[in-house]
């Protein structure tokens, strides 16, 4: 998550990546076009994978949590298995990943 810079999500569904790089800032309006751009017909099936920076994860992390979806929180020095992750088939259809860009 970023703390001073757009916050940067990558949506995997099924093990295939459907975008990845999409910024967005800690907004109403733009979590919520973020939400709708994931287009689920169960927010249950959704994990969001939070880096956790600073503070600027507790506010996403709770928004996403409020509308449903799992979160989850993996350090940043697992980055690279979680790109791994979320490139494999699992039990949730979809993950979003959430990081940060300058911080």
């Amino acid at each position: 998550m970023a703390v001073r810079a757009e916050h940067q999500a990558t949506l995997a569904r099924d093990g295939a990546t459907v975008w990845r790089g999409r910024k967005f800032w800690t907004r109403p309006a733009d979590l919520e076009r973020l939400w709708a751009d994931l287009d689920l017909p169960d927010p249950a099936e959704l994990t969001v994978v939070v880096e956790p920076t600073r503070n600027a994860w507790i506010v996403l992390a709770e928004w996403f949590h409020r509308h449903g979806a799992r979160v989850v929180m993996v350090p940043t020095t697992q980055s690279a298995d979680l790109c791994n992750y979320t490139h494999q088939p699992h039990h949730h259809k979809c993950i979003a990943h959430c990081r940060s860009g300058n911080v």
